[in-house]
């Protein structure tokens, strides 16, 4: 899998949006929850590829935030959200490019059945930080390649409202990142030894022999989590990404720690 944590590792970090005229493009007023200090709006993005028969071979479809606020810190935020859109939508474009010549292949083989499914790429977004403080938003996307299911991806954003600064985990807690990596480490192993495999976690390994918190403890020595989270009612919320920590069913599991 390739889960898109390669999407901001696709973008090293991420960030996301405001006005690209290609595909189709609108703006709406998007829907915030609590005291809203930012005036928030949807841009949209749509393409379907199509072979010479009409038939869709791959659907990229997108809805990404753009603040409607002429501030210097709107503005700076604005900028970064728009890298990441472009930056998704560069690797849409990818995508259809690999797709296309999967979809070739199985042209030119007259023993595979064309499939009825498409490749596709969604991504929409909630904005779970925006109280003067702190603005934060977190992108939810789905990457479908065929097979049995396909790849639910993230990418996380947090500013300082009153400055437009993109914040790391680090420069939100005011300390190192290792510290931080520490901290969220430790997190995951309380969250395990309190609920185990029923948190989402991998369970023992009969053919290692290796107990499932020595598996946890050993994932999580190799992962880094200074953009891997959102920040949500005052608290900083971590994510692991499917496979990471736990398998495909298990989604994305989170611990979080209160923000100061």
């Amino acid at each position: 899998m390739r889960a898109k944590s390669i999407f901001m590792k696709r973008l090293g970090a991420m960030a996301l949006a405001a006005g690209i005229v290609f595909g189709a493009l609108a703006a709406n007023t998007h829907q915030v929850s609590a005291a809203t200090k930012f005036r928030v709006a949807d841009t949209k993005y749509e393409k379907s590829y199509k072979l010479d028969d009409g038939k869709v071979y791959f659907e990229a479809k997108g809805v990404f935030p753009v603040i409607k606020d002429n501030s210097k810190a709107a503005k700076k935020i604005n900028q970064e959200m728009k890298k990441a859109k472009t930056a998704w939508i560069k690797e849409t474009k990818k995508e259809a490019s690999d797709a296309k010549s999967d979809f070739d292949l199985m042209l030119a083989d007259d023993a595979v059945q064309m499939p009825e499914w498409k490749y596709s790429d969604d991504i929409t977004y909630e904005v779970t930080s925006n109280d003067g403080k702190y603005f934060s938003v977190l992108m939810s996307g789905y990457d479908f390649r065929g097979g049995a299911h396909g790849s639910p991806y993230r990418v996380t954003m947090t500013f300082d409202a009153k400055t437009g600064q993109k914040l790391t985990a680090a420069k939100l807690f005011g300390t190192t990142q290792a510290k931080v990596n520490a901290k969220v480490r430790n997190l995951y192993l309380k969250l395990y030894d309190k609920k185990g495999i029923e948190a989402g976690f991998y369970g023992d390994d009969e053919f290692s022999g290796k107990k499932g918190r020595d598996i946890l403890k050993e994932k999580l020595a190799s992962m880094d989590f200074s953009n891997a989270f959102y920040v949500k009612n005052g608290k900083a919320v971590f994510y692991a990404n499917p496979y990471d920590l736990g398998p495909y069913a298990a989604g994305f599991i989170e611990v979080s720690a209160t923000v100061k």
